[in-house]
């Protein structure tokens, strides 16, 4: 499966522009963020052991912490279209139903793991200023 093919196939899809409109509300509310966060945790921890999720379980975690201290007030040194392309993904990744359903065994990932392995890269530049401030924090 080429992925430039899957990723335009996402981008373009009614599932990837619901979830964009919702993660343009849930990023004005705080509470929404921390909630979203929570769901996309628990879905990591109950399929990511078993599954080709392992691939981007790390990858997920950074955007979640980036978007916990972003949530917080404690990081604001993001565009916040950086943000919304990250709340999306991971509205994306939530949904049970979207381009390739999660219950297709095998293949019910491919989209999701496109998808952030997509928004990952995409914002490789604020997920570095992230923790660079990360590393200073703990510093001092």
């Amino acid at each position: 499966m080429n992925t430039g093919n899957i990723l335009e196939k996402i981008l373009d899809s009614v599932f990837y522009n619901t979830s964009l409109k919702k993660a343009s509300r849930i990023s004005k509310n705080t509470v929404g963020i921390l909630t979203l966060l929570k769901g996309v945790l628990n879905k990591i921890q109950a399929e990511g052991k078993s599954t080709v999720l392992q691939s981007i379980t790390s990858k997920v975690m950074v955007l979640g912490k980036l978007l916990k201290f972003y949530a917080t007030g404690e990081y604001r040194a993001i565009d916040l279209k950086n943000v919304v392309i990250i709340i999306t993904a991971f509205v994306y990744f939530l949904s049970p139903l979207d381009l390739v359903p999660d219950f297709i065994p095998m293949l019910g990932f491919a989209d999701d793991i496109a998808l952030m392995t997509f928004v990952f890269n995409s914002v490789s530049e604020e997920i570095e200023k992230f923790e660079t401030w990360l590393l200073n924090r703990d510093i001092s």
